[in-house]
């Protein structure tokens, strides 16, 4: 943990933060449960503490097609909801910032932020929150246009915090970001970061349980724990997923690439 930079330890004062949370709770326009974002008000608090301006981002939801390559952009994956919580939880005036958008190539003009940013600065808002960073074309690519969006995204602050443990994935906002900011982890981040000695130094028995709604993002943890924990405890879709691979049960909401990855994981 000595090696992980550490937000308590960076100089916010008047600065602008990009902050990288894991706010994915928006379904259909309405959040389900709040616990991710309730996790993360320590993090935002302590920002405003040390006298930060905080621009906090998240992905929400799958709008990606990857068999046509196109971006859905609809209200049902809006970060617009996570704003609203915010600031009646906390009694803030934060702003939803919109962005010109391109229904088939995500949103790609980030020069508005500018004026928001502003804003930001003259006490207008108290922090600003942009749109599904999976509107972006550049957030889940695999060339340049990763570290395009990243850049763009970088020119806008003075500091990067990632507080998004559960967005492991490698894409622009959580990994290529890190190239163009001083870069820190925020408190949920390091406690998950601390929790993880009790997987790989466990007492025993070790009773590991996971669920999900996807198994691709699931099949990597899952074989490194089967092969640690004394037992394992599948729920959610993943559960599902693995019925239907191991005894040809036919459950709706399954899809074909889910289920060969649940045969491949048994």
């Amino acid at each position: 943990m000595k090696a992980i930079p550490n937000m308590m330890d960076a100089d916010l004062t008047g600065k602008i933060v990009l902050v990288r949370m894991d706010h994915n709770v928006v379904k259909k326009g309405k959040i389900k449960d709040p616990m991710r974002i309730d996790a993360t008000i320590p993090t935002l608090l302590h920002i405003f503490k040390k006298g930060g301006l905080p621009i906090l981002m998240s992905h929400v939801g799958r709008p990606l097609d990857k068999k046509t390559g196109k971006i859905e952009i609809s209200e049902h994956d809006s970060a617009t909801p996570i704003v609203e919580y915010l600031n009646q939880k906390l009694m803030l005036n934060g702003l939803a910032v919109e962005l010109p958008a391109d229904g088939n190539d995500g949103i790609k003009d980030l020069k508005p932020l500018k004026a928001a940013t502003k804003e930001l600065k003259a006490g207008k808002w108290d922090y600003l929150y942009l749109p599904n960073t999976r509107w972006f074309r550049g957030e889940e690519a695999k060339d340049g246009a990763a570290d395009d969006f990243a850049k763009a995204l970088a020119s806008y602050a003075e500091l990067y915090i990632n507080d998004a443990f559960g967005s492991w994935q490698p894409h622009a906002s959580t990994y290529h970001i890190t190239q163009y900011l001083p870069s820190f982890a925020g408190l949920l981040m390091q406690k998950e970061l601390q929790n993880l000695v009790k997987v790989f130094e466990p007492q025993r028995p070790l009773v590991a349980v996971v669920a999900g709604s996807k198994f691709d993002t699931k099949i990597g943890p899952l074989s490194a724990l089967i092969e640690i924990a004394d037992h394992l405890v599948l729920g959610g879709v993943i559960y599902n997923a693995y019925l239907a691979a191991k005894y040809g049960f036919k459950i709706s909401g399954l899809s074909e690439e889910d289920i060969e990855l649940a045969r491949k994981f048994i």
